[in-house]
């Protein structure tokens, strides 16, 4: 008995690169808009591995719409969150004409797992 093989080739682009972050958000959410009105929401992440570890900060940004609108609703600086972000680099040549590079991490997905204290004002 023969058996064949058969291999496919899709012309889809698949690769990306994919981060999962649990943290507690750092800073008041800062909702902008770009240069055609698009509009974003910019904040920070802070994680903490360890007890007495560095923190470390992820800044995130968020372009859908309908979860800037939750966010700015319902969600508070030092709430604990799980945010699925693609992540993209960049590099760039600063004023000195040196080079330097980064990483920005665009939100795909965010679940509130605890929402931060209410500030009295």
């Amino acid at each position: 008995m023969l058996f064949k093989r058969a291999f496919s080739q899709t012309s889809k682009k698949l690769d990306f690169a994919k981060m999962s972050i649990i943290g507690r958000i750092g800073n008041d959410l800062v909702s902008q808009q770009g240069a055609k009105g698009t509009p974003f929401l910019k904040y920070n992440i802070a994680v903490q591995p360890q007890k007495d570890a560095e923190t470390n900060w992820f800044n995130v940004v968020c372009f859908s719409e309908q979860q800037i609108k939750f966010m700015e609703e319902y969600v508070r600086k030092g709430a604990l969150v799980y945010v699925e972000a693609n992540v993209r680099t960049s590099n760039f040549e600063k004023e000195d004409g040196s080079k330097s590079y980064g990483v920005s991490f665009i939100q795909k997905n965010i679940n509130v797992l605890q929402n931060g204290k209410e500030v009295a004002e």
